[in-house]
């Protein structure tokens, strides 16, 4: 069974970028993966102190909320981060989620434990016609990386400030469903060999 985890980053639940995930859930569930939705704003995850006590490549010294959600990271054949835009960077509880994930950098670069292969998704709204996505897309790279998570497929949409206005995109919520489709699809063809 392919399991697929999505993180939620924005702290508006029913906004645009929670309406993206669920659809790219939805559409993950109907290719028939085992889906779980994390939304970190309901958790209470402290910033990353560097203080190196996750050098051991097995726990984070902080007790906090982050602890469960490194098992669930572990296990998942997929994981869809979504985070809307704040000030050209991710939200800060996407943020703190990523940040936390330096135990995983231990254990890649300083452990040299070898990680498997797994699939990837990240998924942005931009409130701005204009909106870069290149920093917030090259931050959900480098998680990805580390998770060895590549390549990483990206949904994003600028211009949509209201929360549910990207219902009135042409399409934004079938293409989010067919990128969990294509995911679930993807990881189902990786865990064959």
């Amino acid at each position: 069974m392919v399991r697929v985890l999505g993180v939620l980053g924005s702290p508006r639940q029913g906004g645009n970028t929670d309406l993206l995930l669920d659809e790219t859930l939805r559409g993950a569930a109907e290719a028939g993966a085992e889906v779980e939705k994390v939304v970190l704003d309901q958790l209470t995850i402290r910033p990353c102190t560097a203080c190196e006590g996750c050098r051991d490549g097995v726990r984070c010294i902080l007790d906090d909320d982050m602890g469960p959600l490194y098992g669930k990271v572990e296990v998942a054949d997929v994981i869809v981060l979504a985070s809307p835009v704040y000030f050209d960077a991710v939200s800060a509880q996407a943020k703190a989620f990523i940040d936390r994930c330096q135990l995983f950098w231990f254990r890649k670069y300083v452990l040299k434990v070898p990680g498997r292969a797994r699939g990837s998704a990240f998924i942005s709204v931009g409130a701005r016609v204009r909106t870069e996505f290149d920093g917030l897309e090259a931050t959900a790279r480098a998680l990805f990386y580390t998770l060895d998570a590549m390549p990483c497929h990206t949904l994003t949409f600028a211009g949509f400030e209201e929360a549910g206005s990207i219902e009135d995109h042409p399409d934004a919520l079938a293409q989010a469903r067919q990128l969990g489709a294509r995911l679930a699809a993807e990881a189902g063809e990786r865990n064959r060999f």
